[in-house]
């Protein structure tokens, strides 16, 4: 990588100011006169952009080919003629400013098989939401159409097909032009009398009740009802699991509710798992008191991981059986290998926590969200698990976007720009290998069969994004065959990688409720045994999150990462 290309990824992923960045450039040409005086040059800043007048604000349309281009060129040879891309997309409002109305509107993409990060198709910029469908839409509906029908990219025929549209409630139905999640006949996949609705009935607006308007999207030709899974980073995270700890803590009746102590006793045992709790994770628990902060991802680490262990003899077994359905449930749907399979145990799990919910905690408490449950199981069994139709990686990218605004003066141009300088990072990203030993170190431990071989050891393992880290408490638990154990030293010898490891001789089911936890893979594990053993890495490692509970380990599979 060249001085100029390593000091353009610096600026860009330190939000260096063109100001700073200029002034460095003034001190660096003195003793190198090729790179550029101005910042903008250096960073590729396009200076050649349309803004238009469009729906009550301004808006700028990227385009999906152009949003892709230098993903789709890197993939290309490995591409067939008369590929069908799939596309998703993303729509949601994002406030930019406390004490201003401001807010864009971005439309986000996503190629599944190609990108794993979302790009941006389409932004607006007013007071508040497009005040017309039509024109908000319509450049992203005339591409669309083009490219279901086929387009020429470097040679090769090609297709483009949407295969979901991921939104929260108000954002779908702003754009299916349909009544709000909250009003009656509002829910966008069941009418009234309990009839799910289909993309046939949508079309022909057989329920009059749910329909606004005619969204431009109608005109696309994919399905208006099978298209829109529930988002359950929405639906799931901020919508059931927040409402279950304000009942618990704040709001529920009192047969439910906990008392302040038991509060400080959680917050207490959340804050002293933060060790166990794995790199690959974006944030660490954080006690019940700072809870109306959590993120998605807390939210989701709570009900999936930290919660049935630290919820354990807390609450009543009825609220804790109920709020286990959920968790299990969710768990299933949200893994790969066991959402294929148990899709439908999954439903049965989700209406199982949803009937008596109104009774354990009245009906004034049962929401459109609690409601949204019954629906998840469909949406995976005809989408893949709940990471592949959820709104996180957009959640995380719309994240990024607003921290690059820096003055509330012309944000939608601020944004353009940030755009064309992280185009020229991607160009320059090295691809890493997919797996790297890295941290050398020579303090052991060293099994007794290997003391006469030239090892070489490490303290941390790379592989396809999911870190080992041996002197970490929460990145050193896998599972090899049917046992859970810890890894103790990375080895590296003669170009092969060996992981040297202890298991835990005590293997139990966690919960029994509502079924055995060793059908998910669960755990509770203690007593280590003091015999060094090592493996060749012949494949990707299971890696567990492990927890403590009382003298032992709760020991869950690592569903979720930072990618």
């Amino acid at each position: 990588m060249s001085l100029d290309e390593a000091l353009s990824d610096w600026a860009v992923h330190f939000k260096v100011s063109l100001v700073a960045l200029t002034a460095l450039l003034a001190i660096l040409r003195v003793h190198h006169p090729s790179l550029p005086k101005d910042a903008r040059t250096l960073l590729r800043t396009t200076t050649s952009y349309t803004i238009q007048d469009l729906a009550g604000g301004t808006y700028h349309y990227f385009g999906i080919l152009k949003a892709f281009e230098k993903s789709l060129i890197k993939i290309w040879s490995c591409i067939p003629d008369r590929h069908v891309f799939r596309l998703q997309l993303n729509v949601d409002g994002l406030p930019l400013f406390k004490s201003s109305p401001v807010q864009f509107w971005p439309i986000l993409g996503l190629i599944h098989g190609v990108v794993r990060k979302p790009a941006v198709i389409a932004l607006f910029c007013g007071n508040s939401k497009p005040n017309s469908l039509t024109e908000y839409l319509g450049d992203l509906v005339g591409e669309l159409q083009q490219l279901s029908k086929g387009f020429v990219f470097h040679g090769k025929v090609c297709y483009m097909k949407v295969t979901s549209v991921i939104c929260d409630a108000p954002a779908r139905a702003f754009i299916k032009g349909t009544k709000s999640h909250t009003g009656y006949s509002g829910c966008g996949l069941a009418e009234v009398a309990s009839q799910c609705r289909t993309d046939q009935s949508f079309a022909l607006m057989s329920d009059e009740d749910h329909h606004v308007s005619m969204s431009p999207l109608s005109y696309v030709g994919f399905g208006m009802v099978t298209c829109f899974p529930h988002d359950y980073m929405h639906l799931v995270c901020f919508g059931v699991v927040r409402r279950l700890l304000d009942l618990w803590f704040a709001a529920g009746p009192l047969s439910c509710r906990l008392s302040s102590r038991q509060m400080e006793q959680i917050s207490r045992k959340l804050i002293g798992s933060r060790q166990y709790v794995p790199m690959d994770f974006a944030c660490k628990p954080r006690g019940l008191s700072e809870r109306l902060r959590w993120k998605a991802t807390e939210l989701r680490q709570f009900l999936l991981y930290t919660g049935p262990v630290t919820l354990h003899n807390m609450l009543s077994s009825s609220v804790y059986n109920n709020f286990m359905l959920l968790s299990v449930a969710i768990f299933i749907l949200a893994s790969p290998s066991l959402s294929a399979t148990f899709h439908d145990f999954a439903h049965q799990l989700l209406v199982s926590f949803v009937i008596p919910f109104s009774e354990l905690y009245g009906p004034e408490f049962f929401t459109y969200n609690v409601h949204g449950l019954t629906h998840l199981s469909e949406d995976v069994k005809h989408r893949g698990h709940l990471d592949l139709i959820s709104g996180f990686p957009f959640e995380d990218y719309l994240g990024r976007m607003k921290k690059m605004i820096r003055t509330p003066h012309h944000p939608l141009a601020q944004v353009i720009r940030w755009i064309s300088e992280m185009d020229h990072l991607v160009e320059n990203e090295a691809l890493q290998e997919k797996r790297q030993l890295l941290k050398e170190h020579d303090h052991g431990p060293i099994p007794s069969c290997m003391v006469d071989c030239e090892v070489v050891q490490f303290e941390k393992l790379v592989t396809d994004g999911t870190i080992i880290k041996v002197s970490r408490d929460g990145d050193c638990c896998i599972k090899n065959g049917n046992h859970i154990a810890v890894i103790e030293n990375l080895l590296q010898c003669e170009g092969k990688t060996y992981v040297v490891f202890r298991e835990y001789q005590s293997m139990q089911p966690f919960f029994e409720y509502p079924l055995n936890s060793q059908e998910l893979g669960i755990y509770l594990v203690g007593n280590i045994s003091p015999q060094l053993k090592v493996i060749e890495m012949h494949r990707n490692i299971e890696k567990y999150v492990r927890l403590p509970h009382n003298d032992k380990f709760v020991a869950v599979p690592l569903l979720h990462t930072k990618q």
